[in-house]
């Protein structure tokens, strides 16, 4: 921070789990003031109390009176927008979290609507520093042409979980709840998909939704990717368990993505990388290189690159139209695994 610059003023909408994380990296970011908590539930006053804080139930009345410089919106999915839009008609920048909406018509008429003020979504993987170093490997050429690529979540749920009914019920299983994450990266790391299949199961738990998929994608370049997809696999191939991201999962030394090329190929979140001394060659032997990374938690990168984008000093990383052709994309994995048909994006 400069020494004209002044620490850029945040509000929290929505103090529940994901909140209460904003609530702490803004606390902690020297570049942010924490200045005001909204959250419909009264019982979230003591959470502002303790951050020293005004506490509001209404998110507009927050922003006409406290009049912050942008607002992190962590919402339910289903009120996400309409606090944006707030936000949105008040010059405030907001940071919204993913899905920006569970409405994809609604997302896209806000992302035509949203111009004139800058939009960030929370997409927050793509501010892990492993995930730019492998963006800048790709892009480089290095892996040469893109040719197969997987990309694994399998992770099991324990069956507590489920006792909630509508976790039980048709759209709650892995591929709409927590694949959002996976085929954001998939986007900004293979690039746009044109045509996806797959197959989904219910066969390990008997639930009315699906607790296993495969997919299939095929990009614009004609590269092709899988995804495999579980919420009833005991193992360690999945980000949550890898990527050191997030404190409520054990960290296991594995991969979760695997990305090939004609002249090498890259895992992630390791970053380990696959290639040939010379010229490519099946009989050779492969040399593996780790790029050095500093590691970084994404959440904060995120918060400050927020900063610099309420500031004006940078775009947005993902936008509200970036973000709705990954919730299109996720739609077709849905609508592939459900139907068994081809879906031509």
């Amino acid at each position: 921070m400069s020494e004209n610059q002044t620490p850029v003023r945040i509000a929290v909408i929505g103090a529940g789990a994901m909140g209460k994380n904003h609530i702490r990296f803004v606390a902690e970011e020297p570049e942010a003031e924490l200045v005001a908590i909204a959250d419909a539930f009264e019982g979230a006053r003591a959470t502002a109390e303790a951050a020293g804080v005004p506490f509001f139930t209404d998110p507009a009345a927050m922003m006409d009176e406290v009049k912050p410089d942008g607002v992190i919106i962590a919402t339910p999915n289903g009120l996400h927008l309409g606090v944006a839009r707030e936000a949105v008609r008040r010059g405030i920048v907001p940071l919204v979290e993913k899905p920006i909406s569970d409405d994809l018509a609604d997302a896209e008429a806000f992302a035509a609507e949203a111009a004139g003020v800058p939009v960030l979504v929370g997409q927050h993987r793509r501010h892990n520093p492993f995930v730019q170093k492998a963006k800048q490997i790709i892009e480089s050429g290095e892996l040469g042409k893109l040719t197969v690529s997987s990309f694994h979540y399998m992770i099991y749920k324990n069956d507590e979980y489920f006792d909630v009914e509508w976790r039980r019920k048709k759209g709650a299983g892995p591929i709409l709840v927590n694949l959002v994450h996976d085929v954001d990266l998939l986007r900004y790391l293979l690039g746009e998909p044109v045509a996806i299949q797959g197959m989904q199961s219910s066969a390990a738990r008997g639930f009315e939704t699906e607790d296993s998929a495969v997919v299939n994608v095929r990009f614009a370049d004609g590269s092709l990717a899988s995804m495999t997809i579980s919420d009833a696999t005991a193992s360690p191939w999945n980000w949550e368990a890898t990527a050191r991201e997030d404190p409520q999962y054990r960290p296991f030394d594995a991969d979760a993505y695997f990305i090939g090329g004609t002249l090498g190929a890259l895992s992630l979140p390791r970053l380990h990388q696959f290639s040939y001394d010379g010229a490519s060659n099946w009989h050779k032997p492969l040399q593996m290189d780790i790029p050095a990374v500093d590691p970084a938690l994404p959440h904060k990168m995120q918060l400050k690159h927020f900063v610099r984008v309420v500031r004006r000093e940078e775009a947005p990383v993902v936008t509200p139209a970036d973000n709705v052709k990954t919730l299109r994309c996720l739609n077709a994995v849905k609508q592939a695994a459900e139907t068994g048909e081809l879906v031509e994006l």
